[in-house]
């Protein structure tokens, strides 16, 4: 693992402390204000997303384009008892919008079940096959889409000459056209407030308009919709959406939810992530997540939505043993690929491909070699000389403008700014890279790169500079858009132990809490006792064995 160069999130001018006003308008501990504005938070009024998540911050969700045709068609089907399909995707965000449809569409009688494609036998999106399936084998009258849909131009005509009508809702990027279904929900249209909701905040919003809980849920309703919120905060943290504004307040909210009661299969999940008391953002990002994408990665996601909609603990046990095998088994195929995949050469957009790569463990290793480059990556497998790529993509670039940048070489290709997915002919590999760099390339400038290769790691500065454990719970959520703390870590090692498969127990002079690191594929030399070690890690707290440090990465020369 090459070491980082590094950088304090923020300049701080000379003078007063710019952030003592969060820390007076909110009462907090100096260095919990301190860590807020790093985080570019200059106004008291931009943290009550986080600590003061009430209902009245949140956007009535009529004016969410679309909404308002999308519950008329609804309520007329479930007058009509006709029958309702919520047809999803096969990634957390999506598993997590289908159950969440689900049930609110229970709570108001609807007929309803729900349909998952398959990755590896149908792919991403609409499917006319599977909609006539769909329609031979449920007769619906309504179909409703969960985080995709909105490019599906051709399958939602065709649809109707099966006597099938749409309600599209999604978060994707638009294409030139809508879908002419009966309703199209989609945050990008209009100019909503919240354009950064994942498929499941959009999932969330149409749940809370048919509940009529408007302009904010109270009552039985607003104990109902903190319950949906729990799949919110996970579908909108799995897909890397931006936790600032109403996605922090919605994440924040189902996050609290989160660490109540919980239903069987969310339990479930639970224990075997070995979480337990107040979550974070984190913990879903690699607690939760991994073990509901394992799902869809591996094969069908239905086990998935069975599993958040189980109100039996038995079925929830055996759901569960299937979700953590998928996940096990994920797990070694992905370590397997990363380890034969070339070493990053230095690109701008860092692009391999291997023919026989596992399709469902791509999007992974893309994300793991994003991280330890700093600039885009993409994964890529050939299926039938057709490369299948997922693509993923740090702060500051943008995917969707690279794909079009590539569409000249492209079949297809879909997503968001951090994460997307195209396929192309296999031969055209050498086009699509030169697209892809040269796209990398002119982002990074634009960004102000100040022309170094890799941006630097931005940390929060040394240990002592973050606020206690309790504090820190407060400005949850931490991830995309609002970054989890990151401290600069150096000093000799006093005392270097390893465990399982290089990883290491470590321990610094002059710092109290223990060390961990992971150092998987990267396979540096284990730090010995009386080396000196300058490495960014990010705080673990646990109640039951206090503050622990989990290793980022190495770290060389700070940033000029």
């Amino acid at each position: 693992m090459d070491a980082k160069i590094w950088a304090l999130r923020r300049e701080i001018p000379a003078g007063p402390s710019p952030w003592k006003a969060l820390a007076a308008a909110w009462n907090l501990e100096p260095r919990l204000a301190r860590l807020a504005w790093l985080r570019g938070v200059d106004r008291p009024e931009d943290l009550g997303w986080r600590l003061d998540p009430s209902w009245a911050r949140s956007t009535d969700p009529h004016l969410l384009p679309g909404v308002d045709a999308a519950v008329a068609r609804i309520r007329r089907a479930v007058e009509a008892r006709e029958r309702i399909v919520v047809y999803g995707d096969y990634d957390v965000d999506g598993v997590t919008a289908t159950a969440l449809l689900v049930r609110a569409l229970e709570r108001i009688g609807a007929d309803v079940s729900f349909f998952i494609p398959n990755r590896f036998s149908d792919g991403y999106g609409l499917h006319l096959d599977c909609i006539r399936e769909l329609k031979e084998a449920r007769d619906p009258g309504l179909i409703v889409s969960v985080d995709c849909g909105v490019r599906s131009l051709a399958e939602v005509k065709a649809s109707a000459e099966l006597g099938l009508d749409w309600v599209i809702t999604d978060h994707h990027a638009l294409g030139p056209e809508l879908p002419p279904a009966c309703a199209v929900v989609h945050p990008h249209l209009g100019g909503y407030a919240n354009p950064f909701l994942a498929g499941v905040g959009v999932a969330f919003k149409l749940a809370q308009a048919l509940l009529g809980a408007v302009p904010h849920p109270t009552g039985a309703d607003a104990a109902f919709l903190d319950g949906m919120l729990k799949l919110v905060a996970i579908g909108t943290v799995a897909d890397v959406m931006p936790l600032r504004d109403e996605n922090a307040l919605l994440v924040r909210r189902g996050l609290d939810s989160l660490s109540g009661k919980n239903g069987p299969g969310l339990a479930a999940l639970l224990r075997a992530a070995k979480k337990e008391g107040a979550l974070g953002g984190q913990d879903i990002a690699f607690g939760l997540a991994p073990r509901l994408n394992a799902v869809g990665r591996m094969g069908g996601a239905e086990d998935a939505v069975r599993l958040l909609l189980t109100r039996d603990a038995a079925e929830a046990e055996v759901l569960m043993a299937r979700v953590e095998a998928l996940n096990q088994e994920r797990r070694a195929i992905q370590e397997e690929l990363a380890s034969r995949l070339p070493r990053p050469d230095g690109a701008a957009f860092d692009l391999a491909l291997d023919p026989t790569a596992h399709k469902g463990v791509i999007g992974i290793v893309a994300g793991h070699r994003m991280r330890a480059t700093g600039r885009p990556a993409g994964v890529c497998t050939v299926i039938d000389g057709v490369a299948h790529c997922s693509l993923r993509a740090p702060e500051g670039y943008d995917l969707g403008e690279l794909l079009v940048l590539a569409q000249p070489f492209i079949l297809g290709g879909g997503g968001h700014r951090a994460a997307a997915g195209l396929s192309f002919e296999a031969s055209r590999l050498a086009f699509v890279r030169q697209a892809l760099e040269r796209g990398a390339q002119s982002q990074a400038a634009q960004a102000k790169a100040g022309g170094r290769t890799i941006q630097p790691l931005l940390v929060d500065g040394a240990p002592g500079d973050l606020p206690d454990d309790a504090d820190l719970a407060r400005l949850e959520p931490f991830g995309q858009g609002f970054a989890p703390p990151l401290a600069r870590l150096e000093g000799p090692v006093a005392s270097s132990s390893s465990f399982g498969a290089d990883h290491w127990k470590l321990r610094l002079a002059g710092l109290s809490d223990p060390v961990t690191w992971f150092a998987g594929h990267a396979r540096p030399a284990q730090p010995q006792v009386g080396d000196r070690l300058c490495v960014s890690a990010t705080p673990q707290g646990s109640a039951r064995w206090g503050r622990s440090w989990l290793v980022d990465a190495p770290l060389g020369e700070m940033a000029p």
